[in-house]
């Protein structure tokens, strides 16, 4: 018997419900099977087990009398299957009907009687396995609680991993040799024992890459496993999706070989596809801070045959116009290093400032094995800006270098993960600069469930050094407001002002975000949310500004799309809506 768990439905709020119950059709709120009811001493753990086993759906609501003895049966069948999954084997059930509704409800009277405890648990590793921290792990983690109730779920689990251990790491002559759960009915007692003759590990043999056009290193440079290492079908998963994942390849065949009991070795063949050599890239989006936007561009996967790629793409939005190109070149491991060369043209005109810039530079990139990535950079900037009646130009060489994690359960919508990142960068005058300042730009979110939802907190900080924040060029002045910073004010509508009034930007930052959203449907979401926080100049000179709103939520395909409803809190501004889209960390 095993034991299945049960998910538990989001527990909604009062008004949440009726409104949904006012939505449904009435035809959707009519049954049309018998209700089963359980009554008597079941805890919610026997009870969803229960339900797990007891399937009603396939009767009309109002069975025929000759189908009760059947239904009957069944319950009861699957009622005492389900008691003795949870180690209750003296548990009661009597069985009960009322056919006097629209349609049937069936009650079940349960109870469980005293457990069966399990007293010994007995589990030996033979052969090489004794000495493999996998099985190790599971020999000491097998959650076999002796003194406590027998829960069969937890016994055939512990079963399965060991059989499954024996061929994900290479036991080909491995087997379960004993596997016996014993239960004493009169003593109420249970027995495991559990014996793995897990005979030599095999190690990998001889592997063949074919299909791909790209140079031998490369291609080989993906293997996330060499000749006469451990055999480990984890590996052999990560080197598929190391295939998968670069870009270069729309397929990736691995295949095991026949094991060779004389050598202990098995062979692997990896059979690839190369993915077309050009790409159409096109993109369309839509925020309340850039407005529409359009995105147009190809990529060259292959430039050459040592995977070199080429990208050229213009964007088009009403408060952003610009193009750019980039080339990226693998370095010796190519999943996780590589070096940038870009370049791009940005024209840009908001509220607060109207900038234009040309960039070019280059960023050696590594993702090291903690899975921080680090970036160090080097960009020359050229930039023409206007802010209120400031007009100026400046040319920085700008070195910089930044650390970040992602780290999450889902990469769409986590209910659990964080983003760390934190970039420091700058500029000197004696280094073929107009301007010397020192930016260092840490930022975090986390992401929690709570009671049934989400929590997401977001901090953003930034600090820059240098004499006179007019030096600075408008894209490294900073700004608050917005659709991902202060909702319920513009896009960088907040900052310091001069002397009539106008944002004019800062030379520090510090705002926040607080926000719930809980499940309406599977699809939709209701979220509530607060934003504080604001640029400044000078400590002394910080003005908090926060705001407040709700808003919901669509998990479509491509990541989650907000609609937010804000205004500035003990303000007299009126309430902004915020559209935005892309992933929560």
């Amino acid at each position: 018997m095993t034991d299945k768990e049960q998910g538990l439905s989001p527990q909604l709020p009062t008004g949440w419900i009726a409104v949904l119950l006012l939505l449904l059709p009435l035809s959707l709120l009519a049954r049309e099977a018998p209700e089963l009811i359980i009554s008597g001493d079941a805890n919610e753990a026997v009870t969803g087990n229960i339900h797990a086993l007891i399937n009603l759906e396939g009767y009309p609501c109002q069975p025929p009398k000759a189908q009760y003895g059947l239904i009957r049966r069944q319950i009861l069948k699957h009622g005492n299957e389900a008691l003795q999954a949870m180690g209750y084997y003296d548990g009661e059930l009597s069985f009960s009907a009322d056919t006097t509704g629209d349609c049937a409800t069936v009650t079940l009277d349960v109870r469980t009687g005293p457990p069966v405890i399990l007293v010994s648990a007995d589990i030996r590793l033979h052969g090489e396995a004794a000495d493999d921290p996998a099985f190790q792990k599971l020999a000491k983690d097998h959650q076999l609680h002796i003194g406590q109730r027998l829960q069969h779920d937890r016994y055939s689990r512990l079963k399965r991993s060991l059989q499954q251990n024996l061929i994900n790491r290479g036991y080909v002559e491995g087997s379960l040799s004993r596997h016996e759960l014993t239960v004493d009915t009169v003593r109420r007692e249970a027995t495991i024992v559990l014996v793995v003759d897990s005979g030599p590990r095999y190690h990998f043999g001889k592997v063949e890459v074919n299909g791909s056009d790209l140079a031998p290193g490369l291609v080989n440079a993906y293997i996330q496993f060499q000749e006469g290492q451990p055999f480990d079908s984890k590996r052999v998963l990560e080197t598929q999706q190391a295939y998968l994942g670069a870009g270069y390849f729309s397929a990736a065949r691995i295949q095991k070989g026949t094991a060779d009991p004389a050598t202990r070795e098995i062979p692997v063949s990896i059979t690839l596809s190369d993915n077309h050599r050009w790409s159409l890239l096109t993109g369309i989006g839509f925020s309340t801070d850039t407005g529409p936007r359009i995105r147009l561009g190809i990529e060259n996967r292959r430039v050459n045959r040592q995977g070199h790629r080429f990208r050229a793409e213009t964007q088009l939005s009403e408060v952003e116009q610009g193009a750019g190109a980039s080339y990226q070149i693998p370095l010796s491991d190519p999943l996780r290093e590589r070096l940038d060369l870009h370049t791009s043209y940005i024209n840009e005109d908001t509220d607060s400032n109207t900038n234009e810039r040309w960039s070019t530079g280059a960023d050696y990139i590594v993702e090291m094995d903690n899975k921080w990535v680090s970036t160090l950079s080097l960009e020359y900037l050229r930039e023409t800006w206007q802010i209120a009646d400031e007009v100026d130009q400046a040319e920085l060489v700008i070195p910089g270098y930044q650390l970040s994690r992602i780290k999450a359960n889902d990469p769409i919508y986590p209910t659990f993960g964080w983003r760390l990142s934190g970039k420091i960068k700058g500029a000197h005058q004696g280094l073929s600069s107009t301007a010397s300042f020192l930016q260092f730009t840490p930022s975090a979110k986390l992401v929690f469930p709570v009671v049934g939802g989400r929590v997401l907190t977001r901090v953003d900080l930034g600090y820059t050094e240098i004499n006179d924040v007019t030096e600075l060029p408008a894209s490294l002045r900073f700004f608050a407001g917005g659709d991902s910073s202060i909702r319920g004010f513009g896009y960088e509508s907040l900052g310091p002002e001069d002397a009539n009034g106008e944002v004019i930007g800062g030379r520090h930052m510090a705002t926040g975000s607080l926000e719930y959203d809980h499940p309406i449907t599977a699809k939709w979401h209701f979220a509530v949310f607060t934003d504080a926080g604001n640029a400044f100049n000078d400590i002394e000179d910080y003005e908090l500004r926060h705001s407040a709103g709700a808003g919901i939520r669509w998990r479509s395909p491509l990541g989650p799309i907000r609609l937010d409803l804000a205004r500035a809190v003990d303000e007299h501004r009126a309430w902004r809506i915020h559209l935005s889209m892309g992933p929560d960390l």
